[in-house]
């Protein structure tokens, strides 16, 4: 951690806390044990292994179109001249989610993969609050993620941020965005504690 201190500016500072540089071991709320990092493009072979293990319904949440297409968007969403991107790996290694904070102007768009064995067990809420803080930490005036009407995960992860939460309909999918100025306190996002 010093050596990161000496060789980054003050926006890299503020990063450290948010964007894990080293594996962060943290548990789940079952006692599971998952590593967050952070991603990058030599991640795409394995973003793509994920790809495989999820299901065409899952795909589709998460790409908005056609599912055979998901494995084209892997390199521009690793890339980070467009973003950030937060990998989440099982106690084997093994990736089995992806977070993604687009920049997109003063916003940034949240977007979330989990793997079909992984979901519902709290992983896209700890990706989703380590997201938030990076925008924090990026000075981003809101963030919103597009999903659809049905995806109930997604928009009770969205609430449970504690942030003012504004909903609107845009060509048949639901635009949930979040704002991060004027919140104070109330609006501090909790990141999720690491445990060994």
């Amino acid at each position: 951690m010093p050596e990161q201190r000496r060789t980054v500016g003050p926006l890299g500072l503020r990063l450290v806390a948010a964007v894990p540089r080293d594996a962060q071991p943290t548990r789940l709320p079952d006692g599971e044990r998952i590593v967050i990092r952070a991603a990058g493009p030599g991640d795409r072979a394995a973003g793509r292994a994920l790809h495989e293990r999820c299901s065409p319904d899952t795909l589709s949440l998460r790409y908005h179109g056609p599912v055979g297409d998901a494995d084209r968007y892997l390199t521009h969403l690793l890339d980070p001249r467009h973003g950030r991107t937060l990998a989440v790996e099982d106690g084997t290694g093994r990736l089995i989610a992806l977070g993604h904070l687009l920049w997109d102007g003063e916003e940034s768009e949240l977007a979330l993969l989990v793997e079909d064995a992984w979901q519902r067990r709290g992983v896209g809420t700890l990706l989703l609050r380590r997201l938030v803080a990076v925008a924090r930490a990026e000075r981003r005036a809101s963030v919103y993620a597009v999903t659809r009407p049905a995806n109930t995960a997604m928009h009770a992860a969205m609430r449970g941020l504690g942030l003012p939460l504004e909903r609107h309909s845009e060509d048949g999918a639901l635009v949930l965005t979040a704002s991060m100025t004027n919140t104070g306190n109330a609006g501090e996002i909790p990141v999720a504690t690491t445990r060994k």
